[in-house]
């Protein structure tokens, strides 16, 4: 007997109609990609299905805890995110990825897999700056290339030169 994967939904025998499937998150998705961005998952995918003669339009929602490691520090922390995303499964005579959310099936597909869309909305989800909560992020520290580097010492010295004055309005400060 084929073992079923887990983030595999049946459509062959889906009437036409609404669905709803929950599918359980865990460390066993990161596993299929071998992923390095996150260490660990816990949480669940919820699918809304609306199947019709000629389509099947699917709302993913997900919500997870998933362990990272900051960027600073290499310390694990824990970061919650939920998201949602569409995704509309067109019956075709072949498969075809259309666009990210557009995509062909042939008529006689028994079953749709989410591993691949589910993966992908968790990485897209995730913070592009990872650090620990423990961590203060200095908003004073900012980096710039050379030439930025030079523009902001122009600046600088036209202000320092601003700030000193004129001797001859010294002089004339002095009449008063």
């Amino acid at each position: 007997m084929k073992k079923k994967k887990p983030y595999s939904i049946g459509i062959a025998g889906l009437k036409n109609g609404k669905h709803q499937f929950e599918l359980e998150l865990s460390r066993e998705l990161l596993d299929l990609f071998e992923s390095e961005l996150m260490e660990n998952i816990s949480g669940s995918a919820i699918l809304h299905l609306a199947k019709s003669e000629t389509a099947i339009e699917v709302e993913v929602e997900l919500a997870a805890k998933i362990m990272l490691f900051s960027d600073r520090s290499l310390r694990e922390y824990e970061e919650t995110m939920s998201s949602s995303q569409s995704i509309f499964f067109k019956y075709s005579d072949h498969y075809e990825m259309l666009e990210d959310d557009l995509i062909k099936i042939p008529f006689n597909e028994a079953s749709l897999d989410f591993s691949q869309i589910i993966y992908d909305q968790i990485a897209l989800s995730l913070p592009t700056k990872r650090l620990h909560p423990d961590e203060v992020e200095e908003e004073d520290l900012f980096y710039t290339t050379e030439s930025e580097g030079e523009m902001l010492e122009e600046d600088d010295n036209e202000v320092t030169e601003e700030k000193s004055t004129d001797p001859r309005w010294d002089i004339l400060k002095k009449l008063k």
